[in-house]
């Protein structure tokens, strides 16, 4: 469907391209790797004590953003991280580096390769080839090295994902879309995969202009014109090889690759960040950050000394604001007419027969859902101070038919979860996850009408 205009998301903040919100400028810190040292953590920490509001925001796609700038502000942030290598100096490279990349591959015995060179190597072309910095905002590379913090679900406009062959590990290249969504050209090689990303993006500057309204992501481009135009430029071999299953939900607590901690709303203060940097120092180690606003600590951190408390720190799986995804609604937020984060502590408590840890919840101050753009088994959506409940869709549902509950009071929705929560256990099996209940009940919705 198409998206009404006062709907669509702004622009992808970044250093020296801030976006204005409700509490002054946003800014974004770029982690092409997923990683950060325990000195850039700090540093990070500082900055924001300084010159934004004092929280570090995790993103959905594992970057950092700080809020509440001031122009001036904003100003001394981007010089300082230039200086400290966390930005590049010029603005509009700096909104191209537009990577995600699998965060603990290095650490994960079950990934298949840690894509993470290739993501620094990839980062440095686009730095220094002004040509990839007319990529349009949202534009998005995603390495892919399975385990853990595998992103086969991650929507990616090139992607290139590890694949077990006859011939060893291969990169899988394909355009838009998700692991099992892309159009798929063929394997290459770890050695040539930065080049074949970056031909396939020069390629996509140039085949956008070929239609009447240039294309802003690659799955427009590929609904117009398929993959044809770029099935010949590179030399790749046939696609094939096996990739991973996708793992279990990155819960809190140890596991294979480290230990994961879960960050409450992906907002973390700067004392907890301090307090992290220091066990990370002790043991000489970074910290990854993920797209489900995850830590990972590996495992010689988290034996050298204890893990860290604070109150958003979560070290258990059971805990129910591991459920919660809000934006920061009013007054954060210019579009925000509730206050989503307070909202959504509240619900995690009342309701935690919805808030178990596992099923994603989306409060969305507005229609734009930013904070979750994809799909959710539920979503609440604020609309003039009041809530929407949205089943198995977005916060703008791609089928309205899925909006079950209109114009609620913030008070009125936990005995609406709950009744909403009754109804998918009771049409569906005992055994049976509640997030699939939920999706049943939607298609039981849609096949009603």
């Amino acid at each position: 469907m198409t998206t009404p205009d006062d709907y669509r998301r702004g622009a992808c903040p970044s250093a020296g391209n801030p976006m204005a919100s409700g509490d002054g400028l946003l800014s974004r810190i770029r982690l092409v790797d997923g990683r950060l040292t325990p000195a850039a953590l700090r540093q990070v920490a500082g900055l924001a004590e300084q010159y934004g509001n004092g929280l570090i925001e995790i993103t959905g796609r594992g970057n950092l953003q700080l809020r509440g700038l001031s122009e001036n502000a904003e100003a001394m942030l981007t010089s300082s991280l230039v200086a400290s290598g966390l930005a590049t100096e010029t603005p509009a490279a700096e909104a191209a580096r537009n990577i995600q990349c699998s965060a603990a591959a290095d650490l994960d015995p079950d990934a298949l390769i840690d894509p993470a060179p290739e993501a620094r190597t990839l980062d440095e072309r686009i730095i220094n080839d002004e040509r990839l910095w007319t990529l349009p905002a949202k534009f998005r590379f995603v390495l892919n090295g399975g385990g853990l913090t595998h992103l086969a679900q991650a929507d990616g406009d090139i992607r290139a994902d590890a694949v077990s062959t006859p011939d060893g590990i291969r990169y899988r290249i394909g355009l838009g879309g998700t692991a099992s969504t892309a159009a798929i050209l063929g394997n290459c090689t770890s050695s040539r995969v930065v080049d074949v990303l970056v031909d396939l993006a020069l390629m996509f500057l140039k085949e956008r202009q070929r239609v009447i309204t240039p294309a802003r992501r690659m799955q427009q481009l590929i609904n117009v014109a398929g993959k044809a135009p770029f099935a010949g430029g590179c030399e790749l071999a046939r696609p094939g090889g096996m990739s991973l299953d996708a793992p279990p939900t990155l819960d809190p607590g140890p596991t294979p690759a480290g230990t994961v901690l879960g960050i409450a709303l992906g907002c973390l203060s700067t004392s907890a960040a301090r307090q992290i940097a220091e066990r990370l120092e002790m043991s000489n180690e970074t910290v990854r950050i993920t797209p489900q606003r995850r830590l990972i600590l590996s495992h010689t951190t988290a034996s050298t000394a204890s893990l860290p408390q604070s109150p958003e720190l979560i070290q258990t799986p059971e805990d129910p604001r591991l459920s919660a995804i809000a934006c920061p609604g009013t007054p954060g937020c210019a579009s925000g007419t509730t206050a989503t984060r307070q909202d959504a502590m509240r619900w995690a408590e009342q309701v935690p027969e919805l808030f178990d840890g596992n099923t994603p919840v989306h409060i969305s101050g507005c229609p734009k859902g930013c904070a979750h753009p994809g799909k959710a088994p539920v979503v609440l959506v604020a609309r003039n101070g009041r809530y929407d409940i949205v089943l198995s869709d977005r916060a703008l549902p791609d089928h309205e038919h899925h909006r079950i509950a209109q114009d609620l009071l913030p008070g009125e929705v936990p005995e609406a979860l709950r009744a909403l929560v009754s109804t998918a256990k009771q049409q569906s099996p005992d055994d049976e996850p509640l997030t699939q209940a939920l999706e049943r009940l939607a298609q039981a919705s849609r096949n009603s009408l």
